[in-house]
C-alpha cells in the first residue's frame, strides 16, 4: 500500500513538473512576443532587447512592467547624457558649439521632467497623464540631433540614438497597456 502511495505521488510530481515547464515555456514565448513587438520599432533592436532582457526580472512579463523598464532606463539614459552634454558644453572651446550644447542641455532638462512626471503617472496608473508627458519625449532627442547637423561626435550620435530607442519604447509598450 505504501509503494503504491508513493508511486502515485511521485506521478503526481511528474505531472506538475511537466505542466510547470509547459507553463513557464508558454509564459517565455509571451514575454519574448511582447518585447519582440517594442523592439521590432526601433532603430537598434539588439539594443532593446538588450535593455528588456537586463532589466525585466519578473515574470510572465507585462506591459506596465515593460513600459517602467523603458521609463526608468530612458530617465537613467537621459540624466547621464545631460550631464554628459554639459561636461561637453564646458570643455568645448568654440561659441558656437557651446551654443548648440546649450540647446540640448535644455531639450534634455525638459525630458527629464517629463519622464519624471511619467514615472509618477505610471505608479499612480494614471495612463492620460502618460499620454500628456511621453510623446513629447522623442521630439526632444530628435531636436538636439537636428541642431548639431554635421557637427555632432560619434558619441552624441550614439547616446542620441540610445535616448530615442528608449523613449520610443516607452511610447510604444504604452499602446499595450489596458486602460
Amino acid at each position: 500500500m505504501t509503494s503504491s502511495f508513493a508511486s502515485y505521488f511521485l506521478l503526481l510530481i511528474l505531472v506538475a513538473n511537466l505542466f510547470y515547464v509547459q507553463t513557464s515555456s508558454a509564459d517565455n514565448a509571451s514575454d519574448e512576443a511582447l518585447i519582440m513587438d517594442i523592439c521590432r520599432q526601433v532603430q537598434d533592436s539588439t539594443f532593446c532587447l538588450n535593455t528588456f532582457r537586463q532589466n525585466l526580472h519578473t515574470h510572465p512579463y507585462n506591459p506596465t512592467e515593460v513600459m517602467r523598464v523603458a521609463i526608468s532606463q530612458s530617465l537613467q539614459h537621459a540624466t547621464n547624457n545631460r550631464i554628459f552634454i554639459q561636461t561637453s558644453k564646458k570643455n568645448s572651446k568654440d561659441k558656437e558649439v557651446q551654443d548648440l550644447y546649450t540647446i540640448c542641455d535644455s531639450g534634455y532638462g525638459l525630458m527629464i521632467s517629463f519622464l519624471q512626471d511619467a514615472t509618477l503617472s505610471l505608479a499612480k496608473k494614471d495612463y492620460s497623464a502618460l499620454e500628456n508627458s511621453l510623446p513629447k519625449c522623442p521630439r526632444f532627442v530628435t531636436d538636439c540631433q537636428s541642431v548639431f547637423g554635421n557637427k555632432s561626435t560619434p558619441e552624441l550620435l550614439d547616446r542620441n540614438r540610445k535616448q530615442l530607442d528608449l523613449v520610443l519604447m516607452a511610447n510604444i509598450a504604452k499602446g499595450f497597456i489596458n486602460k
